[in-house]
């Protein structure tokens, strides 16, 4: 049985080119971890040992829930295969993401 992953490729000048593979199982569970209550008290106790950042996009990111992710994940396995960013400069570096 094949896992659904998300694939990332990057080719770079005079090196082979590497595929990183990240399975929505593992996607799916950082992103419940990054929308836990206690993990946002973890960033915010050492924001504010370091007050240069900028303070509004730790809000942002902190009000989304786990509730509006989910159906989103959800909805992507149902794409598998579909190119979601394919960029190529003229040196020939080139970044390309599949579902």
């Amino acid at each position: 049985m094949r896992w659904p992953m998300l694939k990332i490729m990057i080719k770079q000048e005079n090196q082979k080119p590497r595929t990183i593979r990240l399975p929505y199982l593992l996607i799916d569970m950082g992103l419940r971890l990054a929308t836990t209550k206690l993990f946002w008290k973890v960033i915010n106790s050492t924001k504010r040992q370091n007050q240069e950042q900028e303070e509004h996009q730790w809000l942002l990111l902190e009000q989304i829930d786990w509730q509006d992710i989910q159906p989103i994940l959800k909805e992507i396995k149902n794409y598998k295969g579909m190119t979601i960013l394919d960029v190529q400069d003229k040196n020939g570096q080139a970044v390309k993401v599949e579902l």
